[in-house]
């Protein structure tokens, strides 16, 4: 069986903590990609020193600079230079699990010509509570009918679309601040009668920063989902959106304290932790940083 080829596109902004991490995650993955493309956004701190190295040692890994700042503008550029016929997504504070790229290229060679874009699940790797997170997964992920689950939305920080969908949907994505990207690919998707869908065995162990996020900027980040809604004049759905955004506050609540008190390297709870200053996640989809 030919499989599709598959390309890699990495936002990255600031992010000399993690990135190498993702890299090393798809090390023993190289020759399952077709390429991989770091978008470089503005980066203030050492990545654009560590990106140029791993270029340099890494003949599938280029890097691609982008001035304008946010998630939407870094991403595009990454997708509008992608060659492979499949164009996946990581967040550059992710690790993909062993397998990921061979399950996305293998669910592509396959799938029903209307699967435009697949997701998949994740655990968080430096957060508390991981039962508890899975199981709020498994609620959300139950699949009683036949076929790949359809999903809301794929999941930004772990996805993958055809070049051809792409192609399909680019015109009509929306480029403003203030929007959740990964909700408005789904909707264009949708909108060109295409389908997204959860793909088995596609899992990633992500990060969970944005739950160390103050009440205020969570608040702010969560209703970007309505906004989003809102901006393509989808009224009733940002209604109905609102619910989700109470139900998302709620839980980043009962998750703070426990979020902010746990130390992910000695996988333990502690006051000290807890009453440390926590840096502020970055939102991504602001107009400037």
């Amino acid at each position: 069986m030919d499989l599709p080829t598959l390309s890699l596109v990495i936002p990255a902004f600031n992010e000399e903590d993690t990135i190498e991490y993702l890299i090393d995650s798809v090390r023993d993955q190289l020759d399952e990609f077709h390429e991989i493309i770091v978008v470089n956004n503005n980066s203030t701190d050492r990545t654009g020193e560590i990106l140029a190295r791993l270029e340099s040692e890494l003949a599938v890994l280029r890097v691609v600079e982008e001035s304008r700042p946010g998630v939407v503008m870094a991403r595009n550029a990454g997708f509008d230079v992608a060659t492979g016929d499949i164009i996946g997504r990581l967040d550059a504070d992710a690790r993909a699990k062993p397998g990921w790229a061979r399950t996305v290229r293998e669910f592509f060679a396959t799938a029903a010509d209307d699967i435009g874009a697949g997701t998949g699940r994740f655990d968080q790797n430096d957060m508390p509570l991981q039962r508890v997170h899975k199981f709020f997964l498994d609620v959300g992920f139950r699949n009683s009918g036949d076929g790949p689950l359809e999903v809301p939305t794929l999941f930004g920080a772990n996805m993958a679309v055809r070049r051809s969908t792409w192609a399909l949907i680019r015109p009509h994505l929306l480029d403003i601040p203030g929007i959740f990207d990964d909700l408005d690919i789904t909707l264009c998707i949708s909108d060109a009668g295409q389908k997204s869908v959860l793909v088995p065995g596609m899992d990633i162990s992500a990060s969970g920063r944005r739950m160390l996020s103050s009440v205020s900027s969570y608040k702010k980040f969560v209703e970007y989902m309505p906004a989003t809604y809102e901006a393509r004049g989808m009224h009733e759905e940002a209604e109905k959106s609102k619910a989700a955004v109470r139900s998302m506050r709620i839980l980043h609540l009962l998750f703070w304290v426990p979020s902010r008190a746990y130390n992910p390297v000695t996988g333990h709870y502690s006051l000290k932790q807890l009453l440390s200053k926590h840096p502020q996640r970055v939102l991504p989809y602001e107009a400037a940083r």
